[in-house]
This record gives C-alpha cells, structure tokens and sequence, in this order.
C-alpha cells in the first residue's frame, strides 16, 4: 500500500513541477513577444524606406541625364519592389513619386525637385502604411 501512496505523491510533484514550467514559459514568451513586434516594425521600417531611398536616388540620377524622364518602371530587389513616377509642376519643377512595397506594407516618398540646374530636391516627406 505504501507504494501506491508513494506513487500518487510523486505523481502530484511532477504535476505541480510541470505547471511551474508552464508558467514560466508563458511569463518568458509574454515578455519577449513586445521585443519581436517593436523588431518586425523595425525592420519593416528600413527595408521600406530603403527601397524608396533607391527608387527616389535612381530617379534623380536619371533626372541629371534627362530631365524629361518620366521616372523609374517597377523594380524587385530582394523580398521588395520600387518604382517611381516624375511630374512636371511648373517650368523647372518636377514632382517625383516613389512607391515601395515589401510584405503587404508601402513606403511612399514624395519630393519637389528643381531641374533647371541639375536635380535639387527642395523638399520632401514619406509615410507608410499597409497595401
């Protein structure tokens, strides 16, 4: 008899030892999930405005050859795409549109650029948002 109640005893340790470890997995992984979406948004971040800084600089080294061009056709790179769109605003002034696109999401660059002396951008702004 004694070693059914021996038995059961160890049974009820190894239940409560397997709740322990139960728990501190859940505290362990509520604690680190922040960590993995503050690192997605992050890197999400950069490979957007990564992608839309080189759709936006090969846009303006086209504009220093021709500045008539009309921008840039979709590109992939990587697990991405750019591509860029140019409009004439005003005598010497053009717009230029950059689109990136990577896991759902887009990165979007806008600039006024002066070309009557090479490409000068005058000012610009980004913002991202999902697709």
């Amino acid at each position: 008899m004694r070693n059914g109640r021996e038995s059961g005893v160890a049974l009820i340790f190894a239940l409560v030892a397997l709740a322990i470890v139960g728990f501190m997995v859940a505290v362990v992984a509520a604690s680190i999930q922040p960590r993995i979406t503050t690192h997605n948004h992050l890197e999400r971040t950069v490979r957007l405005t990564a992608l839309a800084d080189a759709a936006m600089a090969t846009t303006l080294a086209e504009l220093a050859v021709d500045r008539h061009d009309s921008g840039v056709a979709e590109r992939s790179l990587g697990e991405g795409s750019f591509s860029s769109t140019v409009t004439q605003i005003g005598l010497h002034e053009v717009e230029i549109v950059a689109e990136a696109r990577a896991r759902g999401w887009r990165a979007v660059l806008v600039a006024r650029v002066d070309v009557e002396h090479g490409p000068r951008v005058l000012r610009w702004h980004r913002y991202q948002s999902p697709e």
